[in-house]
């Protein structure tokens, strides 16, 4: 296996250039073979080279580690395999300052900023950690099964420092602050979960449970405005919210919720419920009276919530 080197030219036509996985910009490493019709000179092509080794904790070579370059002031580069022995070469690079990334398979993916001088630079050698986020996963299910959330919470750590943009060890993490009791570390981790997936109802949901909590309702009002009723399949996920608001005698912004719902869901019978019982909250007895005939129009005759309906009808003056 031979060392892929960097060629200073970039094709219009007649090749798809590989983008480095941290460049904005065209860039890539060209095999032997690829044509050069209509090629041109990359703006990061210079002099100098930079040669290499990566390898492992024991110092053995990685064979196919992917060796990313992308010069800092173009945001573009390129990138060049590792031979058997885990030896690169990047060669014809512009002098100045590179961001470097090395990514091989069951490692941790290293990153680094290099001072590239003219001409030939020292040797550069990269000790790649091994990946051991799956057995980590594992040992941190399994804890968390087992109601032990300290400690896999803990796990869930080890594995998110070494792969931040996991949205979902986010919310595995927000989970066992959850179980605590401890709702607002739990939305520091909603948080993050969701800059990464704003529009995931479960987690507006979770998010908008855990400031309800804490008593932050603006804020949970505010991850509740976010879930578009349109995509949903059923009205539990804003009903669920709306009686948590409930709850806690926070009315008007149940109703508001629940008008959403049943504008959403004519036909389903429990949010006529408690939007009755919101609006009867609210002394808006003539309104809750109307939903509560509503939803006992609607629901089975054995639905659990009929016999306490009828109940609340009878006691509304």
């Amino acid at each position: 296996m031979r060392s892929v080197r960097a060629v200073c030219v970039t094709l219009s036509i007649g090749l798809i250039v590989a983008a480095p996985a941290l460049a904005q910009g065209r860039g890539g490493a060209m095999h032997a073979g690829d044509s050069f019709k209509n090629a041109k000179v990359q703006a990061w092509c210079g002099n100098a080279e930079v040669s290499g080794k990566i390898v492992d904790e024991s110092g053995k070579g990685i064979p196919e580690a992917k060796v990313t370059f992308v010069l800092t002031a173009l945001n573009s580069g390129m990138f060049v395999t590792t031979k058997k022995d885990g030896e690169f070469s990047a060669k014809d690079i512009k002098p100045g300052e590179w961001r470097v990334q090395v990514e091989a398979a069951n490692f941790v993916t290293s990153r680094q900023t290099l001072t590239v001088a003219d001409k030939k630079n020292p040797p550069l050698q990269v000790r790649l950690r091994r990946d051991s986020s799956p057995e980590l996963l594992t040992n941190a299910d399994a804890l968390f099964k087992e109601g032990k959330n300290a400690e896999a919470r803990a796990e869930y750590m080890k594995v998110l420092e070494v792969h931040p943009s996991l949205n979902g060890i986010n919310r595995a993490i927000a989970f066992t602050y959850g179980r605590e009791g401890n709702h607002a570390k739990a939305l520091e981790f909603l948080d993050l979960a969701l800059a990464g997936n704003p529009n995931d109802t479960m987690l507006l949901q979770l998010a908008a449970s855990s400031a309800m909590q804490v008593n932050d309702f603006p804020r949970a009002v505010g991850y509740l405005s976010k879930i578009d009723e349109a995509t949903l399949d059923d009205p539990a996920p804003l009903a669920d919210a709306a009686v948590n608001l409930i709850n806690k005698r926070h009315s008007a912004e149940a109703i508001a919720v629940l008008d959403r719902v049943i504008t959403r869901f004519p036909a389903a019978a429990d949010p006529y419920f408690y939007r009755g019982f919101a609006k009867l909250q609210a002394a808006k007895n003539d309104e809750g009276k109307a939903d509560l005939e509503k939803y006992i129009s609607l629901a089975p005759p054995d639905a659990p919530q009929v016999a306490k309906a009828k109940e609340l009808l009878a006691s509304v003056k």
